[in-house]
C-alpha cells in the first residue's frame, strides 16, 4: 500500500522546491552579469548612443519666469464712507470675489494670450531647415511672413468647424526666392502653391488669405538657405500658451504672482512674458476707464439739459424786466430778506440734491442700464448711496472682465450677478431713503422761508416775481457749475490712470527643462542593463532542462553524489572507460568521490547498485561501467549486469563480439544454476576483477521476464560470487522494467544529464521515492560541459573543459528522443542479426 501522507509531504516538498527555485538570488544575478558582460556592455553602448542621438535631435523646451506685482485697490476703496458695505461683507451678507485669484485666472486666459500673440505675431513660426532637422528661430529670421488681419479673424471665428493653417518653405537662390507650400484644414492638405520672387517685399494670394513677404532687417539669407514657416490661427497658438504658462501667488500674504512659461525658444518666451504684462495692463486700464467714461457721458448729457433750462430762466427774467421797466429791487425788509435768502440758499441746495437723486433713480430704474456702470462723483452728498454706487461699479467692472474669459453660467459670474442685484436693490432703497430725508429737510426750509416771506408783505409784486425768477436761475446756475467741476475732476481721473500690474523682476531664463540630459542618460544606462537582464532572465525562465548542480538541488532533496563532466576521447579506453589504474586526474577523482559517496549510502553486507534514468541518452551505462571499474580497482570482484534487455548497449560499449548470450536466456529457464550463470558471464577485458553479464537477445516480454523468480535467484547467486553487483537498467520514465529490478537493489542511482534532462522528470523521481518504489536513492548529474563558461564559473574546476566532449549524442539509441516503446527493441528477435545494422562506433554514454 502507498503511504498517502508521504505522497502529500513529497508533493509539498516539491512545491517548496519550485518556490525556492523562483526566488530571486543576488548570486544568480551576479553570475548572469559576469557570464554575459559582453551583452550588457553592448546593450549599454547601444542605449547610450540612442539616448545621445535622441538628445541631439529632440525638441528642446526652456523655462522662463517673471514676477508681477498686482496692485490691490481695496484698501483705498474701504474708507469711512463705505464702512457699512465692508461690514456687510465681513458678516457674510455680501461677497466680493475680487482678488489675486481672479487676476491669476485672467493672466491664464486665452483672450489675454491672444492679444499677446497678435502683438508679437507669434502665430507665424519660423524654422531654419538643416540636413537632418530644423531649428526654431525667433526674431532672427531674414524674411518675415505675415497674413492679412481679416483672414486671421476669419480663422479664429471658424475654429468650431476646424482649424486652418498654412505651411510653406522659403529657399534662397541666385535669381531670387522660391516659395513652396500648401494650405491645410484640420491637418489635411487642401491646396498647394508655388511662386518665385526676384526681390522682396512681395505678396502671394492663397485660398486662406494674402501672404506678405518682407525683409526683416536681420542677418541676410544666404544662397541655399531654406526656412520653413507655419502660420496657425492666433487662438490655437494662444491656447497653447495658456496651457504652457503657470501663474501662482508667491505667498498668501502678498499680491505678487510668479509667471512661469515653458517654450521651445528662450527669447520668444521672454518676449511673451513682457508683452503679456503689457496686454494685462492695457486691458485693466480699459476696465478702469469704463467708469470714468460712463460718468463723463452722464455729466455731458445733464449739462446740455441744464444749459437749456438756464437759458429759459434768463430769458424770462430779461422779458419781465423789460415789460415792467424794473432795474432795482426794493430793500425795505432787509433783515427779513437776509433770513429769507439764507433759507432760500439751503432750499436751493436741497432741491439740487433732489434733482440729482431723481436723475440717478431714473438711470437705475431704466432696464437698459441693468448691470452697467452707474455715474458717480456727480455731487450727491449722501455717503451711503455714494458708497453703494462705487461698490456696484466695481462689481460691474469685475463681471465684465470675467465675461471675457468665461460664460454667464460660470459660478464666478453668477455670484457677481447676484451681488449686483443685491447692490441695485440697496441703491434704490438708499436713494429713496436719502430723498425722503432731503424732502423732509426741504419742507422744513420751505416753512421757514414762508415765515420770512410773510413778513415781506409790502414788497412790490415785481420784487416777488424777480425773486422767484432769480431763485430758479440760481438753482440752475449752481447745478451747472457743480457738473462742470465734476467733469473736470473726472477728466483728471481719466488721465491719471496707473497700470494695475508691474513686473518687479525682469523675465529671466531658468535653462532647459526637457529633455533632461541626466535623466535620459540614466534611463539609457538602466535600459542598457535591464534589456539583456530581462532577455536572459526570460531565457532562463523558459528553459525546461536542468542546467547545473544548484538547479538540480532546488528540484529535489535527494543526495547528489557526483557531478560528472564531459570527458575527452584522450582519457577513454577502447570500451569508453575513463577510470584507469594508477591515474590521478580529475575525472578519476570524480568517480572515486562517487564511489565513496555510494559506499556511505550502503549498509553492511549491501552489494547491489542500480543505475537508471528518466529517458535515454543521459549516460547511465557509461556511469555504471566506470563505477564498476572504480570498484574493481579496489581489488573488489564486480559484475556489471546489463538489465536493459529492450535495447542492450553494454556489449557494444565493451566491444563484446558474442552478444547472443545474456541474462534474458537465464530468465526464460525453469531454474537458474550457478553453472548456467558462470557460462553466461564474460570477462570485461578492462580489468580482471570486472565481469559482464550482458542482456542477451531482446525478448518479446521483458517486463514479465524480469518479474520472475529467476531474477531473484540470479541476483542472489551474483551476490555470492561478487563483492558488488552493478545493474544497468532501462529508463524508469519510459518503461516499468526498472521497478521490477529495483526490489533487489540496495542503492538506486538516478542519472540526470545537464542541458538535456527536462526539469519535469525530477518530479517523476520525487514521486517514485515518495511512493517507495525507489528506496535509498541518490542522484548523479552527468554531462557537465566545462567548456561552457557558465559551468566553468559555477563549478570553478579550472581546466576541466580540456577533456572535451564525451559524445553523449552517439550513445547507440539514435536521437535523444527516440526511446519510446515503438523504437525500444524488436519483439521476438533473439538473433544477433538484430544488431547487424548498428554501427559500433555510435556508442553513447
Amino acid at each position: 500500500m502507498i503511504d498517502e501522507s508521504k505522497l502529500i509531504d513529497e508533493g509539498q516538498d516539491l512545491t517548496d522546491l519550485q518556490d525556492e527555485q523562483s526566488m530571486f538570488s543576488f548570486q544568480n544575478l551576479f553570475a548572469m552579469l559576469v557570464l554575459n558582460w559582453q551583452w550588457f556592455l553592448l546593450s549599454m553602448f547601444i542605449c547610450v548612443c540612442g539616448a545621445l542621438i535622441y538628445l541631439r535631435y529632440a525638441t528642446k523646451n526652456y523655462q522662463v519666469s517673471a514676477k508681477m506685482l498686482i496692485k490691490d485697490d481695496d484698501s483705498r476703496r474701504r474708507s469711512s464712507a463705505n464702512q457699512m458695505l465692508a461690514n456687510m461683507q465681513d458678516f457674510g451678507f455680501m461677497s466680493n470675489s475680487a482678488g489675486i485669484e481672479n487676476e491669476v485666472e485672467i493672466l491664464q486666459s486665452r483672450v489675454l494670450a491672444r492679444d499677446a500673440v497678435m502683438d508679437l505675431k507669434l502665430y507665424t513660426q519660423y524654422y531654419k531647415a538643416g540636413h537632418l532637422s530644423k531649428v526654431l528661430v525667433y526674431n532672427t529670421q531674414p524674411v518675415s511672413v505675415d497674413i492679412d488681419s481679416v483672414s486671421l479673424a476669419q480663422w479664429d471665428k471658424g475654429l468650431l468647424e476646424g482649424a486652418k493653417s498654412i505651411q510653406l518653405s522659403i529657399t534662397r537662390h541666385d535669381d531670387g526666392y522660391e516659395v513652396q507650400g500648401g494650405t491645410f484644414y484640420q491637418g489635411k492638405p487642401t491646396g498647394k502653391f508655388s511662386q518665385q520672387f526676384a526681390k522682396l517685399p512681395a505678396t502671394l494670394r492663397t485660398d486662406y488669405g494674402v501672404l506678405a513677404f518682407t525683409q526683416s532687417g536681420k542677418e541676410p539669407m544666404e544662397n541655399g538657405d531654406r526656412y520653413v514657416v507655419n502660420i496657425l490661427p492666433p487662438m490655437v497658438v494662444a491656447t497653447g500658451y495658456a496651457k504652457a504658462i503657470t501663474v501662482a501667488p508667491t505667498s498668501k500674504l502678498t499680491s505678487i504672482a510668479e509667471l512661469t512659461l515653458t517654450d521651445q525658444n528662450t527669447r520668444r518666451g521672454l518676449a511673451y512674458l513682457r508683452q503679456l504684462a503689457v496686454c494685462y495692463n492695457r486691458q485693466a486700464n480699459v476696465d478702469k476707464n469704463e467708469i470714468a467714461m460712463k460718468t463723463e457721458e452722464f455729466i455731458n448729457a445733464r449739462l446740455q439739459k441744464i444749459d437749456a433750462e438756464l437759458g429759459t430762466t434768463e430769458s424770462a427774467l430779461e422779458n419781465y424786466k423789460k415789460r415792467n421797466a424794473v432795474t432795482q429791487l426794493n430793500m425795505d425788509a432787509t433783515q427779513s430778506l437776509n433770513q429769507s435768502s439764507q433759507y432760500e440758499a439751503k432750499l436751493t441746495e436741497a432741491n439740487a440734491q433732489l434733482h440729482l437723486m431723481d436723475y440717478l433713480r431714473e438711470y437705475v430704474d431704466n432696464p437698459a442700464n441693468q448691470y452697467k456702470i452707474i455715474p458717480s462723483n456727480v455731487g450727491m452728498q449722501d455717503n451711503a448711496s455714494t458708497s453703494l454706487i462705487a461698490s456696484f461699479n466695481q462689481a460691474v467692472q469685475e463681471r465684465n472682465r470675467l465675461l471675457k474669459t468665461v460664460s454667464e453660467q460660470a459660478p464666478q459670474v453668477q455670484t457677481l450677478t447676484a451681488t449686483l442685484d443685491d447692490l441695485q436693490t440697496s441703491i434704490r432703497t438708499a436713494l429713496l431713503q436719502a430723498r425722503r430725508s432731503v424732502d423732509i429737510q426741504r419742507q422744513s426750509l420751505q416753512r421757514q422761508l414762508a415765515k420770512y416771506e410773510g413778513r415781506i408783505g409790502n414788497t412790490p409784486e415785481q420784487e416777488r416775481v424777480l425773486t422767484q425768477i432769480g431763485r430758479q436761475q440760481e438753482v440752475k446756475s449752481g447745478l451747472y457749475l457743480l457738473l462742470l467741476q465734476k467733469r473736470e475732476e473726472n477728466s483728471i481721473s481719466l488721465a491719471a490712470t496707473a497700470d494695475k500690474g508691474k513686473l518687479i523682476d525682469e523675465p529671466l531664463s531658468e535653462g532647459q527643462v526637457s529633455p533632461k540630459k541626466a535623466i535620459i542618460l540614466l534611463a539609457a544606462l538602466v535600459a542598457g542593463m535591464g534589456v539583456p537582464f530581462v532577455v536572459l532572465y526570460l531565457i532562463q525562465l523558459l528553459s525546461f532542462r536542468i542546467e547545473g548542480h544548484d538547479e538540480l538541488a532546488r528540484l529535489t532533496k535527494l543526495p547528489i553524489v557526483a557531478d560528472v563532466p564531459v570527458a575527452s576521447d584522450s582519457v577513454k579506453t577502447a570500451a569508453g572507460i575513463v577510470v584507469q589504474a594508477n591515474k590521478n586526474n580529475q575525472i578519476d577523482e570524480i568517480f572515486r568521490s562517487m564511489r565513496t559517496n555510494i559506499q556511505f549510502m550502503m549498509k553492511e553486507n549491501d552489494q547491489v547498485i542500480l543505475f537508471t534514468s528518466s529517458t535515454s541518452g543521459e549516460g547511465k551505462t557509461f556511469l555504471a561501467a566506470n563505477l564498476a571499474v572504480s570498484f574493481a580497482l579496489l581489488g573488489k570482484k564486480v559484475v556489471l549486469c546489463g538489465l536493459d534487455i529492450r535495447k542492450p548497449a553494454l556489449g557494444r560499449l565493451f566491444g563484446v563480439k558474442d552478444r547472443t548470450v545474456g541474462v534474458s536466456q537465464l530468465l526464460v529457464k525453469d531454474a537458474v544454476t550457478l553453472a548456467d550463470l558462470r557460462s553466461t558471464i564474460c570477462p570485461s577485458g578492462v580489468n580482471e576483477n570486472l565481469d559482464l553479464l550482458l542482456a542477451g537477445p531482446t525478448p518479446p516480454n521483458p517486463t514479465e521476464l524480469l518479474a520472475r523468480q529467476n531474477m531473484h535467484d540470479i541476483i542472489e547467486l551474483l551476490k555470492q560470487q561478487y563483492d558488488y553487483v552493478i545493474m544497468d537498467t532501462a529508463p524508469v520514465g519510459l518503461v516499468s522494467d526498472t521497478l521490477q529490478v529495483a526490489r533487489y537493489s540496495n542503492v538506486n542511482c538516478y542519472v540526470c544529464r545537464a542541458d538535456y534532462t527536462p526539469k519535469s522528470n525530477i518530479g517523476l523521481l520525487n514521486t517514485l521515492v515518495a511512493e517507495e518504489k525507489l528506496t535509498n536513492t541518490c542522484v548523479i548529474l552527468n554531462g557537465v560541459d566545462m567548456s561552457k563558461k557558465k559551468y566553468g564559473y559555477y563549478y570553478g574546476y579550472g581546466k576541466y573543459g580540456k577533456y572535451g566532449r564525451y559524445g553523449y549524442g552517439r550513445y547507440g539509441y539514435g536521437k535523444y528522443g527516440n526511446y519510446g516503446y515503438g523504437n525500444y527493441g524488436s519483439y521476438g528477435n533473439y538473433a544477433e542479426s538484430h544488431y547487424s545494422n548498428k554501427n559500433d562506433d555510435s556508442i553513447k554514454q
